[in-house]
This record gives C-alpha cells, sequence and structure tokens, in this order.
C-alpha cells in the first residue's frame, strides 16, 4: 500500500497542475500486483481519474505499449463500473472514448486479453 501511495500522491500533484497525460504515465507505469482488495480499488479509482481528465486518448495511445494498452483496456472496464452512477451513466462516455481508441490502436484482441485478465 506504501508503494501505492506514493504513486498516488505522485498522480494528484501531476492532476492538481493539469497533467493528465502525466498522471496517466505514471499511474501505469508499475501495476499493482495484489490480492488485496482494498489496495486494487485504490489503484482502479487513481488509474481511472487520470483516464478520465486525458483530453485525447488517441495522442495518448501513439506511445503506449501493448501491455500498457492491456492494462489501459482492463481499467476502461473499471471504470465504467466505478463512473456508472455518476451523472446518469454520461461520465462512462470518457472511457468509451478510451475503449474506442484502444480498439483502433491495437484491434479486438485488447478486449479479450482485458476480460481474461483477472489482476484488475
Amino acid at each position: 500500500m506504501e508503494d501505492l501511495q506514493s504513486v498516488i500522491d505522485a498522480c494528484s500533484v501531476k492532476i492538481s497542475g493539469g497533467d493528465y497525460t502525466g498522471a496517466l504515465r505514471e499511474a501505469i507505469e508499475k501495476p499493482i500486483s495484489t490480492k488485496d482488495q482494498k489496495v486494487k480499488e485504490a489503484a482502479a479509482k487513481n488509474i481511472c481519474a487520470c483516464m478520465s481528465g486525458v483530453g485525447n486518448p488517441a495522442k495518448f495511445l501513439v506511445d503506449a505499449s501493448d501491455d500498457e494498452c492491456d492494462t489501459l483496456m482492463k481499467y476502461c472496464y473499471k471504470g465504467m463500473d466505478i463512473y456508472r452512477n455518476i451523472n446518469k451513466g454520461k461520465a462512462c462516455a470518457k472511457f468509451l472514448k478510451w475503449h474506442e481508441e484502444l480498439v483502433k490502436k491495437c484491434g479486438h484482441g485488447v478486449i479479450m486479453r482485458a476480460m481474461v485478465d483477472k489482476k484488475c
């Protein structure tokens, strides 16, 4: 949890400065691997907050690796779950845009990899 807290803190600083892209890069740089559900939820909320602030997912994805794209797709689904009741689900639109751009870049395989990987 200590490592995660330092990542969340670093992301918060970048977000407060308007650097959602930098915050997201920081958040996905070292994926959290744990069975602790509270830690997973905190990591997901952090990454989803960063994703929701990125204005142009396609531009972000230009430099993203395949593994990062797989990670982002997992959190795209998680974000839709987290934000489903906010503003009658309209907050999910950003995650649908991420979904669209990830499929454009990686093909449909990114969807399958996200669905079968339970680490998120």
